[in-house]
């Protein structure tokens, strides 16, 4: 790829403040970090479309992207003549299809992707003009390289702004008793109610004398309400302000929480697949001890990151718990920083930015 600064033009269908919305985001500030000239459109109405105004990015949204914005699409593809095109769902790839002779890479990452068959005829057919695909993690890399023959699949982990999420030494912890935190949306899929089941058979067996590890739960409602995670929890035998607090908010400080928290659980029942909050806990210097779905193993990028308890039994989960709560608790503020290093050299917009400019070098 030469020097010279590329224009690339980024459109994502996406209606949610989801992990695709950030990953899109992500990925036009990564190269625009990097030199690149980003031009966004998502819808007009959405999340990605106030964040990106957030961010200054160069924007141009769209009302939707079905064939009836045709016209639109090709003025805006004239006027903005870009080096890539950057593809985030069905609707803006379909479309994209009046964009030949342009390079266009589609994004691949959404829950589906990671437990639903992939058809190889119907994936390529709906990807035949597009040069290839960039997903977010190794496990989905492998399950499309599987179906779409001789095209190039990319794996290229979400990247994170790391001034947001770096470990503060002002907010190391510093309480009394181990801080576990289970952080994002109240959601089934996100396996609180499983988890409050480990931590109290945990706590039952806890040793007398020793620290007594406290739970939190942050997050907003989703498909979850507080009242239900509380009645589950007093059900299960956990006492709110003794055992565990949940916080319904959004959390304006996230750097605080991040770097106030000895072990960060995800104990996720699917989904998983762009991995963001495990990505935020390391890169404030946090192990994780995560339940392993989706992608969440590959964030573990050595044995200090922390560990999966998938396909352990109940015994060997309080096992691993019991170790690592004590361990966590212990650490110092400098165990943390190499920690912390580690993840910004794997998960910082930097170098989501060099990997995203590597995968298009086949194409430019």
């Amino acid at each position: 790829m030469s020097s010279q600064p590329r224009r690339v033009w980024l459109l994502c269908s996406n209606r949610w403040n989801s992990a695709i919305t950030e990953y899109a985001l992500s990925s036009a500030l990564a190269l625009q970090k990097l030199g690149w000239e980003s031009i966004f459109s998502p819808l007009a109405s959405s999340p990605a479309a106030l964040r990106a105004r957030q961010s200054n990015l160069q924007l141009v949204t769209f009302e939707h992207f079905g064939l009836t914005e045709a016209g639109r699409f090709r003025r805006e593809l004239k006027r903005i003549k870009p080096d890539l095109i950057l593809l985030f769902g069905g609707p803006e790839t379909f479309l994209s299809r009046l964009a030949p002779g342009i390079p266009k890479l589609r994004f691949r990452g959404q829950d589906a992707d990671g437990h639903l068959p992939l058809s190889p005829l119907a994936t390529r057919w709906s990807l035949h003009h597009c040069e290839g695909l960039i997903t977010p993690s190794g496990f989905i890399q492998k399950r499309f390289a599987q179906v779409m023959g001789a095209k190039p699949v990319h794996c290229v982990p979400l990247g994170l702004e790391r001034s947001l999420y770096q470990l503060e030494r002002k907010n190391f912890p510093g309480s009394l008793r181990p801080v576990l935190r289970i952080f994002g949306r109240l959601d089934p899929v996100k396996g609180h109610i499983a988890f409050f089941e480990l931590f109290q058979e945990l706590l039952a067996q806890w040793p007398t004398g020793e620290p007594q590890p406290w739970l939190e739960v942050v997050g907003q409602e989703a498909n979850l309400t507080g009242e239900n995670l509380r009645q589950a929890a007093s059900e299960i035998g956990l006492v709110e302000g003794r055992d565990w607090l949940l916080r319904l908010e959004r959390v304006a400080d996230v750097k605080a929480l991040l770097s106030s928290t000895h072990l960060a659980i995800i104990p996720s029942l699917s989904s998983e697949i762009i991995c963001r909050v495990a990505e935020e806990f390391l890169m404030a210097g946090c192990p994780l001890f995560v339940s392993g779905v989706g992608s969440l193993e590959e964030c573990l990028f050595d044995s200090t990151a922390g560990m999966s308890y998938r396909g352990l039994s109940r015994s060997d989960q309080l096992a691993a718990l019991r170790r690592w709560i004590p361990q966590s608790f212990g650490e110092t503020f400098e165990t943390r920083e190499v920690r912390a290093a580690r993840a910004v050299a794997l998960f910082s917009l930097e170098q989501m930015g060099e990997q995203l400019a590597a995968a298009a070098t086949h194409h430019l």
